[in-house]
């Protein structure tokens, strides 16, 4: 049973929620292998015109929505109303997607008359939608991430059905979302296509069920790699699309530090975005020896004010790993502005090490602190540093800052892309948009499955599988693919 929390106030409030039974979720589940019979069996123009009004009806509530999910996170109105739009926009773009056959257009390869291996029969790729999949929503984005999130979108717009895991710390904006686009699909005739649940347990029998056809997470380490066992030892193993959280490089190289004060401004903004709870934050920045950023960076890190966390795991969860952070570097944290009035706050701060320094610990780059806490490490060569980026875990993305005549610059970025799946020239990784060339994933740990991207419209290849029709009369197979 879960209750929301205020996190400025961390007072519980609204409404409890119960755990999904075991009973419920079987029901559940065989409705929604019922609902996939019929929803992947209609035109993909018929699927865009029901996402599409999906879309139009969350912008309609998005007033009452953004109310409720910022009582239950406290990210602020313009920060969900962006968030909202985010959401209806990549809804709007799998719909426009589709509807021009974008991803789920057969492909036909005509037969060729020759001799091997040129000569080949009649090929019709058709792209078919897996089955009923299960969405994991996450903490930190409560709209493009959870019920209606990108995962659930790219799933829907394939021909899935989805069986959807509310968040324990946005019960209300979850269920508020999904009745309306409940209504919306039941209004167009395809009820329990877009189911909900509630409960960690209830989600694992989801996934565990053989009537399951794939999985999709955001969220920690621990908590996806549970679930991608779960859905790796089943009799019948699925694909499981986690997204396990992500501690991202970011190099600074001399040529790219011409303004100090800007840079250590830029790096604090990105850095504790959303209380830093982003899992495209510059988790880790490298910057040369002796440079004046340095002070920069601890003189401004001291004037930052709190924000609060989305739940009192998240807090929990940050605190620790920031204490073991500093045990691990023997550094105390810099810190910002306390505020200590019952809210979900933990004062801002950086971690300063260097390589090479008796206490610096490759380990310590290995742990997210997620939230408002950032590591800074000082080199002394770009030996040393590329050295150390290829001892770093994978990541979904990254960033160097460099004049472009820097001949360093190119080895550094080399480096870095092989970590990650994102690297950006000159710009903060936080911010991802929702693109055709958008890679939102990267080597484990940041997700289970770096060839695939949560993020963008190459999303819904997750939820498609590929049948060959070899020489099959038009007759026939135009029935099969209509």
């Amino acid at each position: 049973m879960v209750q929301s929390v205020n996190p400025r106030t961390g007072a519980a409030f609204g409404p409890t929620y119960s755990d999904t039974t075991s009973a419920e979720v079987s029901s559940i589940i065989t409705s929604s292998v019922a609902a996939f019979k019929k929803w992947s069996k209609v035109t993909a123009g018929v699927r865009a015109d029901v996402l599409s009004a999906v879309a139009d009806a969350i912008d309609s509530h998005a007033a009452k929505l953004i109310d409720i999910a910022d009582q239950e996170t406290g990210l602020g109105v313009p920060r969900l109303t962006g968030e909202v739009g985010r959401t209806t926009f990549q809804v709007r773009e799998f719909a426009k997607a589709i509807r021009t056959g974008q991803f789920v257009a057969p492909q036909v390869d005509h037969f060729v008359d020759a001799p091997l291996p040129a000569g080949h029969p009649e090929l019709i790729r058709s792209m078919q939608p897996l089955g009923v999949v299960v969405v994991f929503g996450a903490n930190n984005f409560p709209f493009a991430f959870s019920v209606l999130g990108g995962d659930t979108a790219s799933a829907l717009a394939a021909g899935c059905s989805v069986i959807a895991k509310a968040h324990p710390s946005h019960p209300q904006t979850s269920t508020a979302v999904f009745e309306i686009v409940a209504e919306v699909f039941a209004a167009h005739g395809f009820a329990q296509t877009l189911s909900l649940i509630h409960g960690v347990e209830a989600g694992a029998q989801v996934l565990s069920s053989e009537s399951i056809s794939a999985g999709a997470f955001t969220g920690s380490l621990r908590g996806g790699r549970a679930l991608f066992d779960i859905a790796s030892s089943r009799k019948n193993p699925i694909p499981f699309y986690g997204e396990l959280g992500s501690v991202n490089p970011v190099v600074a190289l001399e040529s790219g530090l011409k303004d100090p004060k800007a840079f250590a401004t830029g790096y604090l903004d990105s850095l504790l975005l959303g209380n830093g709870q982003f899992c495209t934050n510059p988790s880790i920045l490298f910057v040369p020896e002796g440079s004046p950023v340095l002070a920069e960076i601890e003189s401004q890190i001291k004037e930052r004010k709190p924000t609060p966390f989305l739940s009192p795991a998240t807090k929990s969860g940050h605190d620790a790993n920031r204490n073991e952070l500093a045990s691990l570097l023997g550094a105390a944290p810099i810190v910002g502005e306390e505020k200590n009035d019952g809210g979900l706050y933990s004062a801002p701060a950086i971690i300063c090490t260097q390589i090479g320094d008796p206490h610096f610990n490759l380990e310590a780059l290995r742990l997210e602190c997620f939230g408002p806490t950032g590591v800074v490490v000082a080199y002394s060569s770009v030996g040393e540093l590329i050295e150390t980026i290829g001892s770093l875990e994978g990541a979904l993305t990254g960033s160097i800052f460099a004049a472009a005549d820097d001949g360093q610059a190119l080895g550094v970025s080399t480096a870095i892309a092989k970590k990650v799946g994102r690297i950006s020239w000159n710009g903060w990784p936080t911010g991802v948009a929702v693109s055709i060339g958008q890679q939102h994933g990267g080597p484990y740990p940041a997700s289970t499955s770096p060839i695939h991207t949560s993020v963008g419209l190459h999303a819904i290849e997750r939820f498609l599988r590929p049948v060959s029709f070899q020489n099959f009369p038009a007759s026939v197979v135009t029935q099969l693919l209509s």
